[in-house]
C-alpha cells in the first residue's frame, strides 16, 4: 500500500551529542490523502528510544511531529544504528482504541516507511549549530526591523495626524472669514437697497416740485 503518508527526513534520524543529555530528533509524518489515517511507530530497540506519540491519528492533508529521545544521554562512542518502521493506513471510521484496531487491522492496507538512525558526526554538529547561530541572528533582525517598522509607522501616524490638524485649524480660519464675507456683503447689499430706496423717493419729489411749478407757469400765463 502506496502514497497514504511521506516522512522528514526520509534516510536518518539525526541524534546530538551534548554531554550528559538525552539524545533527541523529531520525526514528521505528512499525511498524503484527503483521508484520516493512523499511524504506528514500531522499533526494534524499544529499550533504547522513546517515542512520543508512537500511535495516533493524522487529519486529512496535515501532518504530526513525533518526538524521539533516547532513555541514556550519548557519549562519544555511543552506536545508533536502530531502524524505525512508519506505519499508516487510511481510517473509515472513528477509532476509539486505536492498539486494538492496528492488532486486527489486515496488513494488505498498511503502508511501511523505514528510516533509520544515527549520530551526528561532530563536524556536521557544528555546522547545526553555525545554522542555528544564523537563524538566531535573522530571527533577531527580523524582529528589531519589525520594531522599527512599527516604530516609523507610529512616527508617520502622528505627523499624519498632526498635519491633518494643521489642515483643519486652517480650514477652520477659512470658515470664519468666509462668513465674515458672506455678513459683509449682506449688509452692503442693504445699504445699497436703502441708498436706491431714497434715490426714488428723491425723484418723485423732484417730479412734483416740476410739476406744480409747470402748474403755476400755466396759470399765470394763461391770465
Amino acid at each position: 500500500m502506496q502514497g497514504l503518508i511521506d516522512i522528514e527526513p526520509k534516510q536518518y534520524l539525526d541524534f546530538i551529542i551534548q554531554e550528559g543529555k538525552l539524545g533527541q530528533t523529531t520525526l514528521n509524518v505528512f499525511n498524503l490523502t484527503s483521508n484520516k489515517l493512523s499511524f504506528k511507530i514500531k522499533t526494534a530497540t524499544p529499550y533504547l528510544f522513546q517515542v512520543k506519540p508512537s500511535i495516533g491519528i493524522i487529519q486529512p492533508n496535515n501532518q504530526v511531529s513525533i518526538v524521539i529521545t533516547t532513555t541514556q544521554p550519548l557519549k562519544e562512542d555511543s552506536r545508533l544504528d536502530s531502524k524505525f518502521q512508519i506505519n499508516a493506513c487510511t481510517l473509515e471510521q472513528d477509532e476509539q482504541d486505536l492498539a486494538n484496531f492496528w492488532r486486527s487491522l489486515d496488513a494488505s492496507l498498511i503502508q511501511q516507511v523505514q528510516v533509520k538512525s544515527r549520530i551526528k558526526p561532530v563536524e556536521v554538529q557544528q555546522e547545526i549549530i553555525t545554522q542555528q547561530l544564523q537563524q538566531s541572528v535573522i530571527s533577531e533582525t527580523h524582529d528589531n526591523m519589525s520594531q522599527l517598522y512599527q516604530s516609523m509607522n507610529d512616527t508617520q501616524s502622528k505627523e499624519k495626524d498632526e498635519e491633518i490638524q494643521r489642515y483643519q485649524e486652517q480650514i477652520d480660519q477659512l470658515s470664519k472669514q468666509l462668513s465674515d464675507y458672506q455678513l459683509m456683503l449682506k449688509s452692503v447689499k442693504q445699504q445699497e437697497v436703502a441708498v436706491k430706496h431714497h434715490a426714488n423717493k428723491f425723484e418723485l419729489k423732484q417730479v412734483l416740485i416740476i410739476a406744480l411749478i409747470s402748474v403755476i407757469l400755466g396759470f399765470i400765463f394763461g391770465k
